[in-house]
């Protein structure tokens, strides 16, 4: 989820005022800075330093770039950076990102994202990638396009489809929890599956607060239905950098992150504390 973090309880925090029964249960209260730790063997809940060791707001690139490698990213660029990987990030990603070492390690990745024909023709004129359409592709994957999304290899940014019907009409518009089993089907034929819920920041930087509130309601529901079909897959929720918890500012915060892992190496993730301890973690849940 990019930029979520865990804000006040407070009537500007779209996590504090939906309804979103699914986490509310599972966390044992709102999506916020009240979140308190949980250590089950199928279930780790955690706040996450997104900061670095950096002064000023976390940013997209570096935050991600952290999440994906394991490395500070924010030490590599003696800061905070972003939206957009520079030459300096992007190499740090062709040296090795969750997405390469699944595969170097004999096992599929996937990037499991929807793109449109419009982006593919926007790569070839030269348009910015975000961190993880650059590491997939670093890794050798291939995006995927309405061809998978229709036989339901890939997930919308908007969770239901909807803004592909301007493309094609006849794609199927899915529910948010049909579309979180979807995920977990997905999940279940690969190693490492990425999903990168990006409408969060972008919910955050220019959405009014009812309609956040709307997306964290979808977005819980799609949760519910993601874990309701796992089968021996650990999920793990988590994110780069605060914003979408403060809806009086439309920049980030440096505001703490969840960290959300269920399933059978829930445990992997016990010991987690910042966005640097998230590329190791991961690695061994997967048995590498």
């Amino acid at each position: 989820m990019d930029g979520v973090g865990l804000g006040d309880e407070a009537a500007y925090n779209p996590w504090f005022v939906a309804q979103t029964p699914y986490l509310r249960a599972l966390v044992g209260g709102p999506l916020t800075a009240s979140l308190r730790s949980i250590t089950r063997a199928s279930l780790v809940v955690r706040q996450l330093d997104a900061g670095l060791g950096y002064p000023g707001l976390p940013q997209s690139a570096t935050g991600q770039a952290t999440l994906l490698t394991g490395v500070n990213a924010a030490a590599v660029m003696s800061g905070h950076y972003g939206p957009w990987p520079g030459p300096t990030l992007k190499g740090l990603l062709e040296a090795g990102t969750l997405f390469s070492s699944v595969v170097a390690a004999g096992g599929k990745s996937l990037l499991a994202n929807v793109f449109p024909p419009g982006y593919y023709q926007a790569l070839k004129n030269g348009h910015r990638v975000n961190v993880p359409v650059y590491a997939a592709q670093a890794a050798g994957l291939a995006l995927q396009g309405l061809a998978a999304y229709r036989a339901g290899r890939a997930i919308s940014a908007d969770l239901s489809g909807r803004h592909l019907h301007g493309l094609d009409a006849s794609l199927p518009v899915l529910e948010p929890e049909a579309a979180g089993r979807r995920l977990a089907e997905i999940a279940s034929r690969h190693t490492f599956t990425f999903f990168d819920f990006w409408l969060s920041d972008t919910a955050g930087h220019r959405w009014p607060l009812a309609e956040a509130v709307a997306l964290v309601t979808a977005l819980d529901r799609f949760l519910a239905g993601v874990v309701a079909a796992l089968d021996g897959v650990t999920l793990l929720v988590t994110s780069d950098h605060g914003n979408l918890e403060d809806k009086r500012v439309r920049t980030h915060t440096a505001n703490p992150v969840p960290l959300l892992a269920l399933g059978p190496e829930a445990g992997a993730f016990a010991e987690a504390a910042s966005l640097l301890d998230i590329y190791s973690a991961a690695i061994s849940s997967m048995g590498y």
